[in-house]
Parts: structure tokens; C-alpha cells; sequence
């Protein structure tokens, strides 16, 4: 055998050997984090980490929801990319909830389709884009994600508004009828006291 393949052979067996030890490792410390979990989860710096990761996306989630389509189009291509499908899936999911809770949804899956296929094409653009620099990325590009992101915000609203319309009556008959039990309870109970004082 050649010196070549001694070393091929060698770091062959030290790969092998190095995927063997880290995923004992994994496992062991993932089985440790399970058995002492409540003494990890309690203790004030996982808390505050967990606290502080949480505080971070509510801080984000409230950013984008505030956000215009046209300030969700600007930054770098793969932040774009990720909140134009964001917006898309959010459609989707906000319809297919709709259409299950028995609401009118119309065209509203077929518009979805439309609004994914029209991303998977910006999605193409957007990855050709990004090693342009800022200043030769054509603007065009950057409007239209603009314009899918507006239409699918649009379509989880309107099928947001569909399913609230649709859940009202379910609801409306679920308040009164609690509304009469706690007058039934009120009225046991005003009983029962009357009858022990006596």
C-alpha cells in the first residue's frame, strides 16, 4: 500500500471513530438535560436565557406584524425570501383553519396556490440576486415581493374574517348557554342559603 493510502485509510478510521464519540456524547448529555430537567428549568439562569429568547421573538413578531410589505421587501435576499414565505404559509394555514371550521372561503385555496407559485418564481430571483451588490439589485424584483406579501396578507385576513363570522353564532350560543348555567348555580345557592337559615 501507498502512503496516500495508509492517510486516506487513517482519516477514514479517525472520522468514523470522531462520529462515534460525538454522538455518544449527544446522547448522553440530551439523557442528562431529560432526567435533571426540573432542576435545570428552575434555575434562574435558564430561566432568564428561555425568558430572554422568548422576549426576542415577541419583539420580532411585533416588528413584522407593524411592518409594510414594502419595509418586509428590503434587507438582504435571504431575510426577504424567508418573510415572503412566511407570509404566504401564514395565508395558507389562516384559509385551510377557515375552510375546516365549515367558513366560506370561495377562491381564497385557489388564490393561495397562485401566491405560492408566484413566490417560488421570486424565490428563484431572489437566490440569483443576492451576490449583486446593493446598488445594481433591480428594484422590480423587491416590489413584487412587496405586492405577494401585501395580497397574502390580505387573504389571511379575509379568511380570518370568514372564520370569525362563521365561529359568531357558535360562540354567541356558547355565552348564553354559560349564562344560564351560572344563573341555574346562583340560584341553587341562593336557595340552599335560605334553607339553612332557617
Amino acid at each position: 500500500m501507498t502512503f496516500v493510502e495508509h492517510l486516506l485509510e487513517f482519516l477514514l478510521v479517525v472520522t468514523v471513530f470522531g462520529v462515534a464519540v460525538l454522538a455518544a456524547v449527544f446522547f448522553v448529555v440530551r439523557r442528562y438535560v431529560r432526567r435533571h430537567w426540573r432542576l435545570l428549568g428552575g434555575h434562574v439562569i435558564t430561566r432568564g436565557f428561555v425568558s430572554g429568547l422568548s422576549f426576542l421573538a415577541a419583539g420580532r413578531e411585533r416588528w413584522s406584524a407593524r411592518a409594510t410589505p414594502e419595509q418586509l421587501s428590503q434587507g438582504t435576499a435571504a431575510r426577504v425570501r424567508r418573510r415572503m414565505w412566511n407570509a404566504v404559509e401564514d395565508a395558507e394555514v389562516a384559509v385551510a383553519h377557515a375552510a375546516t371550521h365549515d367558513a366560506p372561503v370561495a377562491e381564497l385555496p385557489a388564490v393561495c396556490r397562485s401566491l405560492r407559485a408566484a413566490a417560488s418564481e421570486l424565490d428563484g430571483l431572489l437566490r440569483h440576486e443576492r451576490r449583486l451588490p446593493a446598488g445594481a439589485r433591480p428594484e422590480a424584483v423587491r416590489r413584487q415581493v412587496a405586492d405577494v406579501i401585501a395580497a397574502a396578507r390580505d387573504v389571511q385576513s379575509a379568511a380570518l374574517g370568514a372564520g370569525g363570522d362563521a365561529a359568531a353564532p357558535r360562540v354567541r350560543s356558547l355565552v348564553q348557554q354559560a349564562g344560564d348555567e351560572v344563573e341555574i348555580v346562583a340560584a341553587a345557592v341562593s336557595r340552599l342559603r335560605s334553607l339553612q337559615s332557617r
